[in-house]
Order: structure tokens, then sequence, then C-alpha cells
């Protein structure tokens, strides 16, 4: 399977019949396919509460046509709160293929930030872009604050998710993010955002020319992020960076075609400086 740190799944769409990556080679769909054992649905969740390291991901494959069928949606809620690792890992991972209808679970999800497990931590980033509603302020700047995680692959989940947030999201997340945070790079994104809120060029130009590697990430997610136009200066700007890491996700935004995928059509103007 594709490492998910050179990966991006990109739309709930795809999630209804595969899960969809990019890679070096491009486009990749896994097909979920059909249950290829005889257990139940509620057997197969006993399964997976106590996973073993030999698990090759088909029983979460046969287990995800069952979850919300013949097995309740909630009984995701223990797997993703289980003491078991590679158990919460399934949990995060059947949960990028649902959306609000678990909104419920976002504090649990908000939870495996934490976790020990990177690809966790990935996806509970995408979970929460798919499942939180607007009384979830404090969790969503916690998908924030993971554009300081120790592991690339988590800070490009982040990076993600300003990318594609909604703007009521993005907002709420600046904005507790600030709170929670006070004095830190996270409190001068919404300081910068405030006072650039009225020029798109000019709030990207001063995040991604910022003395802190959190500010440039999110500079980086508002450069690529979806609008009706997609102005390609502004991940050019990105692309030119002299920071090796905004550069270099730059560029692998562009080779995967990930910028104007929202996008009604894409400028090739110059951008307002």
């Amino acid at each position: 399977m594709t490492d998910l740190f050179e990966a991006m799944r990109l739309s709930a769409e795809d999630s209804e019949t595969a899960y969809l990556f990019f890679s070096e080679g491009g486009k990749i769909l896994l097909p979920l396919g059909k249950s290829r054992n005889a257990m139940t649905g509620q057997e197969m969740l006993e399964r997976l509460l106590s996973l073993s390291d030999d698990d090759d991901g088909t029983l979460a494959n046969d287990f995800l046509g069952e979850l919300g069928k013949t097995v309740p949606l909630e009984s995701l809620r223990l797997l993703l709160t289980s003491a078991n690792a590679r158990t919460r890992a399934t949990g995060a991972f059947l949960a990028t293929f649902q959306n609000q209808n678990i909104s419920s679970m976002v504090g649990e999800l908000a939870a495996l930030l934490g976790d020990d497990n990177p690809c966790t931590r990935f996806d509970a980033i995408e979970c929460i872009l798919r499942c939180s509603t607007r009384e979830h302020g404090d969790h969503l700047a916690r998908v924030l604050f993971a554009l300081a995680d120790e592991h690339e692959g988590v800070r490009m989940g982040a990076i993600q998710f300003v990318r594609f947030a909604k703007d009521w999201q993005l907002k709420l997340a600046r904005q507790h993010a600030a709170l929670l945070r006070p004095q830190t790079p996270f409190s001068a994104i919404s300081d910068i955002s405030e006072q650039w809120r009225d020029d798109a060029a000019g709030m990207i130009r001063s995040m991604l020319h910022h003395g802190e590697p959190v500010v440039r990430r999110y500079g980086l997610g508002l450069a690529g992020r979806a609008r009706l136009v997609v102005v390609d200066a502004f991940v050019g700007w990105a692309r030119a960076s002299a920071d090796p890491e905004i550069s270099e996700l730059a560029t692998a935004c562009i080779k995967h075609n990930q910028i104007s995928r929202h996008a009604v059509w894409q400028s090739s103007l110059p951008a307002t400086a």
C-alpha cells in the first residue's frame, strides 16, 4: 500500500468506492471490494479490537462495508478509544470515510492528534476536516497545531487542512489556536490574517516570508487554497521560498496537480504584489 505521507486522498465522493492516493507514480485507487471472509460484522469488530501486528488491513476493508449497516456506526468510537495502537489506527482510517454523521466523535478524533503513530495523526486531521461542526473550535485549533508536528507527513496533512477547510473552519481554527497559544506563531497567524484580510496576495507574501516555520507552512496552505480563481503566482512564491521545506512541498503540489482542483479556472496572470 502507498505510504500515507506520499499521498493525499482528495474527495468524499472517491471514498465511497476506493481510497485515493497521490504517489510518485500518480493517482492510485485501492478498491474497497467485497468481504472476503464469513465473519459477521460484530465478529469483525471484536477481532479489530484486538488487532495483531501481522494484520494486513483486509479485515478493516471488510468491516467498512458493515459499518453503519449490520454494525452501528457508534461502534467506531470503540476503535478510536482503544488501548491497542493498531486498533486506534484502524479506527482513524475507517473514520476518513465518514462525514458529519460522526461529528459526535470529533473529540475522540482530536485526541488522536497526540497519538504516537504519525499515520494515525494524519488520518485524524482528515477526519476532523470532514466531520467537524461550528462547535468544535478548540479541536480545529489542534489541527493547526499539527503544523508544528515532528513528522513531515503530519505537517503536510495540516497544510492540506488549511488548503481545503471551509472558510468557517479555518477562521475558527485560527481564532481558537491564537487564544489557546498566545504569543506564539499561532497568534502571529491570526494577527497577519486580520491585518491583511482584504489583500490575499499581501497576506500570503507576509506569511511565506515570516521568520517562523509554522507561519510559513500556513502561508503555503493559503497559497494553494481552493478559490474561484487560483492564481499560479501564489504557489510560485511558495516554490521560490528560501525555506527548503516550503519550496519542496509547493513543488510537490504542482507536480501532483493538487492546486486548482476546486477552481473554476486557473489564472496564469501575475499576482498583485
